[in-house]
This record gives C-alpha cells, sequence and structure tokens, in this order.
C-alpha cells in the first residue's frame, strides 16, 4: 500500500481478514488449558467492566452498559479467526467508550481523580487484539491498523483532559507505542522463522536430491561392473568361436568377429558413461558384486552385532545378477535400518522366489530402548526406491500398527508375464 491513507482506508473497510498471514501456532500445551486461561481471563475482564462502568454511568444505564461489555469481550474471541474484524470492533468499541466517558452519572462514586479509569479498563482487550493482528500484517497493511491505534490513544488522552490532564495522554500514547512494537516485533520473528524454515526445507530438498543422484550414480557403477561381465564374456567367446567350434564357415567368422568388436565398443562405451558419473576422488571397485548367495553371511554379520533375525531365504534361483545385486543392497539397507531406528528390537526376513518375481520382506518389533542419535540423513528408503524402479516391481514401507517398521520389496524378472 502506497499511502497511509490507502492503508487507513484498507484497515477501516477494504481490508479482509484473508488478506492477513495465517495464525502462527504458538500454543503448545493442552487445548483443555488454552481455553480455561481464555476464559478465566474474559470472566475477570467481562466483571471489571460491567463494574466499572454501571458505576462510572449509573444504574439506568445498564443497555449502554451491556453494549460496552459486549464490545469487549467480542475482540479478543474474534482475533484468531478474524483479526481484521477483531480490531474493527474494538476499535468502535473505544470510539464508544470515549463517548460515554464524556456523559458519567451525576453522583459517580469515583472521585475527580480516578474518573479516567472506565477507559482504562476498555483498553485492556485492545492492546493485545491490536499486538495480534500486527504480528499477521502483511508489509504496509499494519501502518493503517497503527494509525488508527495512535488516533484512538491522542482521542483517550483529550477525552480525559478536563479531569486528568495530560497524564493520560502522554501514557495513552506510551502504552500504544509499545503494544505497537510489540506487534512489530512479533510479526519480523514471524518471518524470521518462516524464512529459517523456508531455508530448512530447501536444504532437506537438497540434500534428498543429491542423496539420489549419489544412489543413481552407485547404481550406474554397480550396472556396469555386472554389465562389462557379461560384454567381456561375449567378446571373449565370440574371438574364440573359430577355435572352439569346428568347421565353422568364413561369413560366420567374420559374424563373430563383427559380434566381439561390437562388444568391446559398448563395453568401452558403459566405462566411458560410469567415469562421468563417478566422484572424481572415489576409488574404482573391484570386488565382485554380491548377490543372493551372500544374503546368509550378511544376516549372520547382523546377529553378530546383536540384532535377534529370523531368517527364511527360499529359492534364488535363475535370478539376474543385477537383481541379486539389488536384493542384496536392499536387505541390507532394510536391516541397517532396522538397527538404527528400533534397537533391541526382533526382525523377521523373508526372501521368496515366487512364479512373478523376487519378494522381500524385512520387518521389525517396537525397539526395546532409545535409539541413539545417528548421522543418518534419512535417504536410504529412497535408495531402495530408486532401485526398485530402475528394476520395476513394486515398494512399500512404513510404520506397523505395533511401532514396528515393515519393508516389502517385489522385483520383478525379466521375462514373467512377457506375452
Amino acid at each position: 500500500m502506497d499511502s497511509y491513507g490507502a492503508s487507513v482506508g484498507w484497515a477501516l473497510l477494504t481490508g479482509r481478514d484473508a488478506d492477513l498471514e495465517p495464525p502462527s501456532a504458538w500454543w503448545r500445551g493442552p487445548v483443555w488449558v488454552k481455553a480455561l486461561l481464555a476464559g478465566s481471563a474474559l470472566a475477570v475482564l467481562a466483571g471489571l467492566t460491567y463494574g466499572t462502568w454501571a458505576r462510572y454511568l449509573g444504574g439506568s444505564s445498564a443497555p449502554l452498559v451491556f453494549f460496552l461489555l459486549l464490545l469487549q469481550i467480542v475482540p479478543p474471541l474474534l482475533v484468531v479467526k478474524r483479526p481484521l474484524t477483531a480490531v474493527r470492533v474494538a476499535a468502535a468499541g473505544m470510539v464508544a467508550a470515549i463517548v460515554a466517558v464524556l456523559f458519567p452519572a451525576d453522583h459517580t462514586p469515583f472521585g475527580p481523580h480516578l474518573s479516567d479509569w472506565p477507559l482504562q479498563i476498555h483498553v485492556l482487550p485492545y492492546l493485545p487484539v491490536l499486538a495480534m493482528t500486527l504480528a499477521r500484517a502483511k508489509p504496509g497493511q499494519g501502518r493503517g491498523i497503527s494509525a488508527i491505534a495512535v488516533t484512538l490513544a491522542v482521542a483517550v488522552g483529550i477525552a480525559q483532559l478536563p479531569r486528568a490532564g495530560t497524564k493520560t495522554l502522554v501514557w495513552s500514547l506510551i502504552v500504544v507505542a509499545a503494544t505497537i512494537a510489540a506487534g512489530y516485533g512479533m510479526q519480523q520473528r514471524r518471518r524470521a522463522l518462516e524464512q529459517a524454515d523456508a531455508a530448512e526445507r530447501t536444504t532437506v530438498e537438497e540434500r534428498a536430491k543429491r542423496a539420489t543422484l549419489q544412489e543413481r550414480a552407485q547404481i550406474a557403477r554397480e550396472l556396469h561392473d555386472i554389465i562389462g561381465h557379461h560384454l567381456s564374456l561375449i567378446a571373449l567367446r565370440t574371438d574364440s568361436a573359430r577355435y572352439r567350434v569346428p568347421d565353422v564357415s568364413e561369413a560366420a567368422e567374420e559374424e563373430f568377429r563383427a559380434i566381439g568388436v561390437a562388444a568391446r565398443e559398448a563395453l568401452d562405451e558403459a566405462r566411458r558413461l560410469v567415469g562421468v558419473l563417478r566422484d572424481t576422488d572415489a576409488e574404482p571397485e573391484h570386488e565382485p558384486q554380491p548377490g543372493l548367495a551372500e544374503v546368509p553371511a550378511l544376516i549372520d554379520g547382523c546377529r553378530a552385532s546383536g540384532i535377534e533375525i529370523r531368517a527364511e531365504i527360499d529359492g534364488g534361483d535363475d535370478v539376474p545378477a543385477l537383481i541379486e545385486l539389488a536384493a542384496y543392497r536392499i536387505l541390507q539397507e532394510a536391516l541397517s535400518n532396522a538397527a538404527r531406528h528400533s534397537p533391541g528390537a526382533d526382525v523377521d526376513v523373508e526372501v521368496r522366489r515366487t512364479p512373478d518375481g523376487l519378494t522381500l520382506l524385512v520387518e521389525n518389533g517396537a525397539p526395546s530402548r532409545l535409539a541413539a542419535p545417528t548421522a543418518g540423513d534419512g535417504t536410504g528408503l529412497a535408495g531402495i526406491a530408486e532401485r526398485v524402479t530402475l528394476i520395476g516391481g513394486t515398494y512399500a514401507a512404513g510404520p506397523r500398527p505395533d511401532g514396528g517398521f515393515r519393508v516389502a520389496v517385489r522385483l520383478d524378472l525379466p521375462g514373467v508375464g512377457d506375452a
């Protein structure tokens, strides 16, 4: 908003409650405690308001007293859901109170030095409503709300000049200025927290993307080792075919030679591709890639670390090396996840070769002791999902009703289900 006039017009007439920021979840305790505290505060405020205005205006002004009481109690009830409406109602209540204080009862029980009490009581709910609304204001919106508050503070002081001199005027301005400062302070804190949350979300997203890329690079390196092995075998067998197979014609020998050349070129291309993905500081891996035959050793290693594991491994024959490697890595990550997050829990592992694929199931019960803090970034499950996406199949992971955790994976086998 470009000017104070436009901001004041927005605050009084054209603004909507939806224009403000949503409320902050500042209350962390039980809801019933919050309701009890709010109800008690409103009850005390209502009692003070009724008693003070009844004495000041006289017993014959009961309708006006109840009207002023209503204008004072409604704003705190509205400020969470409809903050701008609450400020308008509170401002209307202040105007009504200023008008009412100019016409006291003929025989007020207050002396001339205490005749400003009705206005001071009426200001009490206006201040927190003002601060809470400013805390949710967007840039430019708070100027009009603040200008209205300062105008009302000046009006309160002027209304009390005949009875209290400039004392009420000075204190009204001081209190309203402090309230406005508190509101803007809460607004700045709110924005700082939102920026910190946004930065944290960005960091988490970037970390997840980086972990995904690293996982894909790791998978690519593993694929290179598997594919390279098979391509090397193809090249060797085609080169030696003319010596191993009797009566090979010249045409067949030339075909074998061409296949060998294509296999070696494919191997070189795969090596260059993985070289792009490989970390420049990472050492190349020369160990054979693990498969289903190494799963029992993996489970024994986990048992040696104190994890109680019940394992059932059925089948696993005629499974391609790529799927064996993926199954091993998935089981490795699922067992590590159980060890980190559910210490002391029993773990069930099931590996089963089915007609339509390879199923893996890792389940653990609720932890028997608190998990120690770890430096893990929580991307292990994302790595499992990447492998399942690469090979094809289904993947499900999540907590169990008893507090444990379950990882269920089915990997497709090539050729299964093809027509």
